[in-house]
């Protein structure tokens, strides 16, 4: 079988994105995708009601399953799609594969059941990714639960999980192009007569970047602020500010090459650059290291 020669395709592709937001119960998950361009709600969860958007409520795994058939058709038009939320998906899709048994004993166990479901899942997956091919956005809303983690390099810990089982989870991960972690910014109060106790400011942040206590990121940016404002109209500003960071980033680097003064090195810079457009970041901070080390060298240090 040849390959097609007309799939083959050269640099950064503008995409609307697919995104997993996720976080605890009123933090405001569905008002950020209410502020999607065009939304319509898949709405499992009820949640939507308050929000001046187009919806379907639906009430089994079923009736899910016809409504992304209906977007993936055009059927239904929107600019995004959303998905309210995954954990009550995952129980209807759940309910309505093991009638009378359950995940865990299905066909004995051994994990037969989470293989069929995600089976199950991976075929949404296809509908979701046909959709957005045809660049309607993504955006599959989650709750959030509190997990221990079992660190083989050190000691566990507890951290924050998307609520829905592991492989269903992992699976979302890892085809969103965002994941988005939101939550109230809390902070400690009290004084010196008083014990310390944890409170909240009322700001609501999205976090872009993986860190021990939650999982997130947003690939194919170039330095998305580790937070945002928990809004899609600042979301989306930051992404489009990609454009911006990028020509800062590459100005910071011809400086840093004027400073080396080496035509080898300046070349080797510019030839990775030229392959690999996206790589600017790892570009940036190895210049940036090289100079460090120059002036080290030249104090003596």
């Amino acid at each position: 079988m040849s390959i097609d020669l007309k799939k083959i395709t050269k640099g950064k592709i503008a995409h609307a994105p697919r995104v997993v937001v996720w976080g605890f119960d009123g933090v405001g998950k569905t008002s950020f995708a209410a502020g999607a361009p065009d939304p319509f709600f898949l709405d499992a969860n009820k949640g939507s009601h308050e929000q001046d958007v187009k919806r379907v409520s639906i009430d089994s795994w079923e009736e899910a399953k016809e409504c992304i058939a209906a977007v993936e058709v055009g059927d239904i038009s929107c600019k995004t799609f959303v998905l309210d939320e995954l954990t009550t998906l995952e129980a209807m899709s759940q309910a309505s594969l093991f009638k009378g048994t359950s995940m865990a004993k299905y066909e004995g166990g051994y994990g037969k059941g989470q293989d069929y479901m995600v089976s199950e899942w991976r075929a949404v997956l296809g509908s979701l990714e046909r959709i957005w091919k045809r660049d309607i956005g993504i955006i599959i809303v989650a709750h959030a639960a509190v997990k221990h983690f079992d660190d083989p390099t050190g000691p566990g810990f507890d951290r924050f999980e998307i609520a829905a089982s592991q492989k269903l989870s992992g699976m979302m991960r890892q085809w969103a192009d965002h994941v988005l972690f939101c939550r109230e910014e809390v902070v400690t109060a009290g004084d010196k007569n008083a014990p310390k106790r944890a409170t909240t400011t009322g700001v609501r942040w999205l976090y872009t970047s993986r860190k021990p206590a939650y999982d997130a990121k947003s690939r194919g940016s170039t330095l998305l602020p580790d937070r945002v404002p928990l809004s899609w109209k600042e979301f989306d500003a930051a992404l489009k500010n990609d454009v911006a960071r990028s020509a800062d980033l590459s100005s910071a680097i011809d400086s840093m090459l004027t400073e080396i003064n080496d035509e080898t090195y300046t070349g080797a810079v510019r030839a990775y650059l030229t392959e690999y457009p996206t790589g600017i970041v790892e570009a940036h901070n190895r210049v940036a290291a090289k100079v460090e080390e120059m002036r080290n060298r030249d104090k003596g240090e």
